[in-house]
């Protein structure tokens, strides 16, 4: 595997800012020495992400999210460590040399590699006298040649293994063959997943391959579409279609029109709405959302005019809504779809339906012809209602819609929240019981807050505080492996400490998570001898305690069997005078 020297990572360490790095992906606001924002990790409501500029790290004190500038980009690009590096070397003007033992690349990059050379393969493809037809029918459907080659669109052939032999001719691993997702494998061999598909690579937000999308050319064949799985590369809740290109027109609008489809996209940006993305290949999800609220609070769905088009379209938007992003319905004419609407009417039709565009709620009652319904047939519909805004965590969206829901039903306020109360404390709980999430390191005995105590002193921008530790501290009485880490890596430091680098001794997530909170927590000092004194206690103390406790124990059990147990009196005298002479 591909190796940086450690020098190296140091240098592109101390060039990047942070700040200048995250704020790429997220709008920060700076709150005191920090900067905050919405945390991309978790369904984040409120700004509960910090970045410290001095410390070189950030921390979410909400999911516990948390590093350096090189974890952040691992964490949301999905690049490994060796990627981070390079682009930021490439960012901040550093050369990144590999070290490869014998010749192999780091996993990661090759994967990368693999689509790229496919996506060349499907294109070259394209343009060959096998691909004139194809090229006939996409130009057909209002597609140039220039934006044809801009998102790199290909075509796969019609044999079984064409890929797959000209891929083996180029000496990938086997492992990155099976795991890039290109391929299918039964007891005859591996096969190529996509033949006789037009094909439209994906894309990540630097612009790297990572995944496709197949266009059936057969008229028999059931799957219209056919996507990549879920690979190392590919997680379809983290990708949304064209938003490597789309991302800086979205900022600039303050909004952004999400379609379906691929074509859909193309068409849109294509005719120069540029502010568009498309779900990748599935449903929108709440990953997806957080992208798109990094951007803007603004969405204009525009999906398809028929009915399965519309159901999407209110699923969508109450996702969008539980991730306080306000959804507006551009009502698409029935049976088109934006790609057939633009073609026909030209893209000032989709600008017209954005200004028209309606609210979730209007459009969801309108389409369901509520009015119509019978009485019961009403009550479930506002059920169902209740049962989707149940998760709107932002108050002000959900009084708005009941609102909305009781002037246009008029049912009223007041009965319609108490039935969104009772479902919110039925979801509560059904959450309560299923929930089986990995949990955080906890830190909650004695023994451990006193090293943790320790721990954040050791790490003090005082180096007086500092040295009062280093006068007293004795760390063999450490027993938490993650504080006992930490303490030994801070002790022999005596200049400004690197917080940055701190980090990245750590490969164990949670443990990463731990160290970044501890690191980015200040807690100011009144007496540090004083906490120092009293958390050595402690930590003295604890290990004869816990000899105390075994030797009572061992008393009971000699009383029990009729034994003497004079010695093992003796013993915890002894040791209780110990105890004493700790005060």
């Amino acid at each position: 595997m591909a190796r940086i020297s450690p020098e190296v990572i140091d240098r592109v360490r101390e060039a990047a800012n942070i700040v200048d790095v995250i704020s790429q992906y997220l709008d920060l606001r700076k709150r005191g020495q920090n900067f905050v924002g919405i945390c991309p990790f978790h369904n984040d409501t409120h700004p509960s992400l910090y970045v410290s500029p001095v410390k070189e790290i950030y921390k979410c004190f909400a999911c516990g999210a948390g590093g350096n500038v090189f974890t952040f980009l691992t964490e949301y690009d999905k690049i490994s460590f060796v990627d981070a590096v390079k682009q930021l070397g490439d960012k901040y003007g550093i050369e990144v040399p590999l070290s490869e033992p014998a010749g192999e690349k780091d996993y990661y990059t090759k994967l990368y590699e693999i689509h790229e050379y496919a996506g060349n393969i499907f294109q070259k493809h394209l343009f060959s006298d096998k691909g004139k037809n194809v090229i006939k029918y996409l130009t057909e459907r209002g597609l140039t040649l220039n934006t044809i080659k801009t998102f790199k669109i290909g075509l796969s052939s019609t044999g079984w293994e064409d890929l797959i032999n000209k891929v083996k001719s180029q000496n990938y691993s086997k492992d990155v063959i099976e795991k890039s997702g290109l391929f299918t494998k039964s007891e005859k061999g591996i096969f190529d997943r996509f033949r006789n598909r037009i094909m439209f690579p994906i894309f990540n937000q630097s612009g790297k391959v990572i995944a496709f999308g197949g266009r059936t050319l057969d008229k028999d064949e059931p799957a219209k579409y056919l996507n990549s799985p879920e690979t190392p590369l590919y997680h379809k809740s983290d990708v949304l279609y064209g938003l490597h290109l789309s991302r800086q027109a979205i900022r600039e609008k303050g909004a952004v029109f999400l379609v379906e489809g691929y074509m859909d996209f193309i068409q849109l940006y294509q005719a120069g709405i540029e502010n568009v993305v498309a779900a990748s290949g599935t449903a929108l999800a709440e990953r997806n959302v957080q992208q798109i609220k990094k951007f803007t609070n603004r969405v204009y769905l525009t999906y398809d005019g028929d009915q399965a088009g519309t159901d999407a379209a209110i699923r969508t938007g109450y996702l969008l809504y539980q991730g306080s992003v306000e959804p507006l319905i551009v009502q698409v004419p029935k049976e088109m779809d934006p790609d057939d609407w633009i073609r026909k009417n030209g893209a000032e039709a989709i600008l017209q339906g954005a200004e028209s565009a309606t609210s979730l709620i209007d459009f969801q009652i309108n389409s369901k012809n509520v009015n119509d319904l019978s009485s019961a047939e009403q009550s479930q519909f506002v059920n169902d209602i209740l049962f989707a805004i149940a998760g709107i965590g932002d108050s002000i969206i959900r009084n708005s819609i009941l609102k909305n829901i009781s002037q246009r039903l008029q049912i009223d306020e007041n009965e319609l929240l108490k039935r969104l109360k009772r479902e919110q404390t039925r979801q509560r709980t059904r959450v309560q019981e299923n929930q089986v999430d990995e949990q955080p390191l906890e830190l909650s005995s004695l023994i451990q807050k006193a090293q943790l105590i320790l721990v954040r002193l050791l790490a003090s921008d005082d180096p007086q505080i500092r040295q009062v530790v280093r006068d007293n501290i004795e760390i063999d009485l450490f027993n938490e492996p993650v504080l006992k880490k930490l303490a030994e890596i801070l002790l022999p430091l005596y200049e400004d400490i690197k917080f940055s680098s701190i980090i990245d001794q750590f490969e164990n997530k949670l443990e990463r998570e731990l160290v970044t909170k501890i690191l980015m927590e200040d807690k100011p000092q009144e007496s540090p001898e004083t906490e120092v004194a009293d958390c050595m206690h402690v930590l003295k103390s604890y290990p004869i305690k816990e000899k105390i406790k075994a030797t009572r124990f061992k008393i009971r059990e000699l009383e029990q069997r009729g034994d003497d147990p004079i010695e093992a009196v003796m013993e915890e005298a002894l040791l209780q005078q110990e105890l004493r002479d700790l005060k």
